[in-house]
């Protein structure tokens, strides 16, 4: 019965994000933070904050995409969820979303050295995780968990790397 529910709320939020208000800016904004939030994009930060001296966030936000790439990659394998735009590759399957494992991890590890920055950091992370649902490339639940799976990769990084 709870399973039916959770199915029935997945599938409508689904539908209400991703197939019913589409107006070209809106649309726009989640296609750049989609590119920009890509997995292999996550490299730039870490080489970035070294050429500017923050080494010790450096080593926190390579651990966190490396640690990411290994359990998003596995999960994604391990589950092999369709995508709700047709078929992939097992190791690009839907669950978890990457982008959004991604983003929030580096959300985490650069708020917690740069707390001012807190608020635009994680609005950003989320913003990711919905351009997945909008632009129909994952279903809510992906971006749930790979929400949650960010933030515990980058405290589990803060707390052992520091």
């Amino acid at each position: 019965m709870l399973g039916q529910a959770l199915c029935g709320f997945e599938e409508n939020a689904y539908k209400a994000m991703s197939e019913t208000w589409h107006p070209i800016p809106v649309t726009c904004l989640m296609e750049g933070v989609s590119f920009v939030s890509k997995p292999e994009f996550n490299a730039v930060i870490p080489s970035l904050a070294y050429f500017l001296d923050r080494n010790e966030f450096a080593k926190q936000d390579l651990a966190g995409v490396f640690s990411n790439v290994v359990t998003v990659f596995s999960l994604k394998y391990l589950v092999n969820r369709q995508r709700p735009d047709g078929p992939c590759p097992r190791w690009n399957s839907s669950f978890p979303s990457g982008h959004t494992t991604f983003s929030f991890t580096q959300a985490f590890i650069a708020a917690h050295h740069y707390p001012r920055f807190k608020v635009p950091l994680f609005t950003y992370a989320a913003v990711a995780g919905l351009s997945r649902i909008y632009l129909k490339k994952h279903y809510p639940s992906d971006v749930i968990a790979g929400a949650l799976l960010g933030i515990l990769t980058g405290y589990l990084t803060v707390e052992l790397i520091d």
